[in-house]
């Protein structure tokens, strides 16, 4: 595990610890932005991002010029689960992975009946918008993220994609860490282009195995 993503878990997990300390509950407000980053001696941006994820899991939720609170008793148990699991469980990269192959290639086979054209063309857009950043010395970890996302969207299976949503966002320190390895940004945009004409295609077969070999090669 790198610095960065050891950074993110402890402010996940002292946010966590501060909740219990203060004794808050569904409803509460939590400390500031700032309190919490003095708090936890902690960059901004870091807690921000944390922040960010646990609205994402709909455990806590942000009101305009309120604050940010504690979400209310009846929010998705399974963010509560996996907010937990994903915090505490030592193997949870792997079954992370695992999750997120088995969402995907079922979200791909539903999308061969399902995707639409707006869909495959923002498909498109993305592949090409990330060679383009690439070409600069970016790495276009946005529109990988992204693309993923968009070819969940095609099941259009609301409950699906929003299992896939939290999972996928809470591991994309994994993501960046995958698309930094040399040579692997050409590899992933390669198979982001097969896994797409298979889809646009209609092609069951082809757009699994294209998306089996891409999750597989990126090391999730």
């Amino acid at each position: 595990m790198s610095v960065g993503s050891k950074v993110y878990l402890n402010i996940l997990k002292e946010i966590s610890r501060i909740m219990q300390d203060d004794q808050l509950e569904p409803g509460d407000k939590l400390p500031s932005e700032r309190e919490l980053a003095e708090r936890l001696q902690a960059g901004r941006s870091s807690v921000r991002e944390a922040l960010r994820a646990l609205e994402l899991l709909d455990l806590i939720e942000t009101r305009k010029g309120e604050g940010t609170f504690i979400q209310q008793a009846g929010s998705h148990r399974l963010a509560d689960i996996l907010a937990s699991f994903l915090l505490k469980e030592k193997k949870a990269k792997e079954d992370v992975t695992e999750t997120r192959r088995i969402l995907e290639i079922e979200a791909v086979r539903l999308g061969c009946e399902r995707v639409e054209e707006h869909q495959l063309a923002k498909l498109k857009k993305l592949i090409n918008t990330a060679i383009k950043k690439y070409a600069t010395g970016v790495i276009p970890v946005e529109e990988d993220y992204l693309f993923h996302q968009t070819l969940v969207e095609t099941s259009h299976n609301n409950l699906l994609i929003n299992i896939w949503r939290p999972l996928v966002e809470y591991a994309k320190i994994a993501l960046e860490q995958s698309l930094s390895r040399e040579g692997r940004p050409d590899d992933a945009l390669e198979e982001h282009e097969e896994i797409y004409r298979a889809l646009e295609a209609r092609d069951e077969t082809a757009v699994v195995q294209a998306l089996s070999k891409h999750l597989i090669n990126s090391r999730f």
